[in-house]
């Protein structure tokens, strides 16, 4: 399919707006919202809907599970990724290793989340950013500590767009005898990745952002082995072996990643989740990808040109699907933008501009041109 067969699978697209918010709110396609609808179908009409709305639960698992080359079995569904924080979490004792390290540049649920298991006896160590763009591996590395229990950051950071060299990453935890806890939730879908190429032991994200698939639903990925050396004190009926069963003296632990699972899952979620997922497979990572870097490359040749200073990796390898540009008032200048018709966020003194494929050159351009109208250098 052409990009204008594609750009007119989006409702919102299809209405005129230009939309560069993906880091915060993808699209809808309008197969996800006939999915919903289906969703709605089978509530109203179905005599017991458990079936098929399980059905679909798994199929957005395996649909997952695809993207970043996991088995279906090692993804668990949950409604945020603060909720797969706490599942994991949950399974630590912070016995001998209690060190968790975090970055200077990742999203506040991730530093917050891990200060506040200070009283569980959780010690956060921080790796900082040279340049606050984006974290080097040797940064990462310089923060170990024969005590360091997990990494848990960003595969690309959310205020910048800068990505971490995960294999390195890895490598140096697992050199310290931790695991590697990765946030993709502002990459999947537009950064190729291989989890076990890449040595992560657990990943989470959702499909709000650049999955294309609406709130409400995350997903969970646990490496086998790893998900059978852990246990989760929280534990639900779906973290259960036997989920219909009726146990409650000694309930056994779902195998794989299953078992950080808890009550009942986001089903309509699932629904719109998949459609978006199925979108980006017809479409393809690698032209994704493609597309992305290019969109990403002319934002940033864009601002060089109106004077901006730009607060995003300049090398194409070290940035996922946002371009941060500093400006003088970034509310004021994100107001403007959002009347004349462009969709995106602020962060960190500027305003995010964060394309998907679906985006043209001519988006691109008129945005930049509309921001040096509006906004001063900051």
């Amino acid at each position: 399919m052409s990009i204008e067969a594609w750009r007119s699978a989006f409702p919102a697209v299809r209405q005129g707006r230009v939309h560069l918010n993906n880091c915060s709110a993808g699209p809808v396609p309008e197969r996800g919202l006939e999915a919903r609808r289906e969703f709605e179908r089978t509530w109203i009409e179905a005599g017991n809907p458990w079936e098929e709305w399980l059905k679909r639960v798994d199929d957005a698992k395996a649909l997952f599970a695809a993207l970043i080359g996991a088995d279906p079995d090692e993804v668990a569904v949950l409604s945020c990724a603060t909720q797969a924080l706490a599942q994991v979490a949950s399974a630590f004792d912070y016995d001998g290793r209690d060190e968790v390290v975090v970055t200077d540049l990742e999203f506040p649920t991730v530093p917050q989340f891990w200060r506040a298991q200070g009283r569980r006896g959780a010690r956060v160590r921080v790796a900082e950013s040279p340049d606050g763009r984006r974290v080097p591996a040797d940064a990462y590395a310089d923060a170990l500590s024969e005590d360091t229990l997990l990494v848990c950051s960003s595969h690309a950071y959310s205020f910048t767009g800068g990505l971490m060299d995960v294999g390195a990453v890895a490598d140096a935890v697992h050199d310290r005898g931790g695991y590697l806890f990765l946030d993709a939730y502002q990459s999947a879908g537009v950064v190729p990745i291989d989890v076990d190429a890449m040595g992560v032991d657990v990943l989470v994200s959702g499909a709000l952002k650049f999955l294309l698939g609406g709130p409400g639903i995350a997903f969970l990925y646990v490496d086998r082995e790893v998900a059978a050396e852990l246990e989760p004190t929280n534990l639900g009926w779906f973290g259960v072996d036997d989920v219909f069963g009726v146990e409650t003296r000694d309930p056994a632990y779902a195998p794989g990643a299953r078992r950080f699972e808890l009550g009942t899952p986001p089903a309509p979620n699932a629904y719109t989740a998949s459609a978006g997922m199925e979108l980006l497979r017809e479409v393809g990572l690698d032209t994704i990808r493609e597309r992305v870097v290019e969109h990403t490359r002319r934002l940033i040749e864009g601002a060089d040109r109106e004077g901006f200073t730009v607060r995003t990796p300049r090398a194409d390898e070290h940035r996922g699907g946002v371009v941060n540009v500093q400006v003088a008032d970034p509310e004021g200048a994100a107001d403007a933008m959002l009347d004349r018709g462009f969709n995106l966020s602020t962060r960190a003194g500027g305003v995010r501009l964060s394309p998907h494929f679906y985006n043209t050159a001519e988006e691109i351009d008129a945005a930049v041109e509309t921001l040096a109208e509006v906004a001063a250098p900051g």
